[in-house]
């Protein structure tokens, strides 16, 4: 018989550029924005922080 796994709160998908890049375009990133623009929206949203915000629901 096999062992019963353990339960996982969240399915874990590896976090990509493509990944990232859409959800930076909810907050109107897009990759022809000023840098300045851009990467205080990258900062923001780093990919520990994208990972809880998905699991969210966000």
């Amino acid at each position: 018989m096999s062992e019963p796994k353990e339960p996982t709160t969240m399915t874990h998908e590896p976090m990509t550029q493509e990944r990232r890049e859409k959800f930076w375009r909810k907050y109107r990133w897009t990759p022809d924005l000023p840098p300045e623009q851009r990467q205080a929206i990258e900062q923001v949203w780093t990919d520990e922080k994208i990972e809880e915000a998905e699991a969210l629901g966000f």
